[in-house]
């Protein structure tokens, strides 16, 4: 992963210590494109905050995004960070790599910014670098091991989030 951990992961903790709900971005069935359901299935019970599969069509879920009434939302999502397969980055809408690789439509940042004014959250894109994107794929090894430190790391920085004489 390229991201720094001990920033990446006492960024999350902070993230995972309010209220937070983390959306997964992304289609199974084109490899690493699914490497968000596949998180989002590590973590089920074994974090304090809010888990929604969107699929591919994330806007269409923004209904209950807005009703989650969350302070932060951590988007997930598989990005052209430039980086090599499996490089991890933790973004803000304005922090978003310019042309990068999505595969969805409208765009990650317009995204951002209507969770953003319809909430007031902060919202976070965790972007993975995919090696591969093709219909029938599974994860490469690359990305799979990536969503096996993130689901670790999500896991621990909640557990710390939600440790006694913590306040998030």
């Amino acid at each position: 992963m390229a991201a720094d951990v001990h920033d990446l992961e006492a960024r999350l903790r902070e993230a995972l210590g309010r209220r937070c709900l983390v959306v997964g971005i992304g289609n199974p069935l084109r490899g690493d494109d699914g490497a968000a359901q596949a998180l989002l299935r590590r973590l089920e019970g074994a974090v304090d905050a809010a888990l929604l599969d969107a699929e591919e069509v994330p806007e269409s879920h923004l209904g209950r995004i807005v009703e989650a009434r969350p302070e932060v939302v951590l988007l997930v999502d598989v990005v052209g960070l430039g980086g090599e397969p499996g490089a991890v980055a933790l973004l803000t809408r304005g922090r978003l790599p310019a042309g990068g690789f999505s595969t969805h439509r409208p765009p990650l940042s317009v995204l951002m910014f209507f969770i953003e004014q319809e909430t007031g959250a902060e919202v976070l894109l965790l972007g993975i670098q995919p090696k591969q994107v093709e219909f029938g794929a599974g994860l490469s090894p690359e990305v799979e091991k990536t969503v096996e430190a993130l689901a670790a790391i999500l896991t621990g920085a909640g557990k710390a989030a939600a440790a006694p004489g913590r306040r998030g």
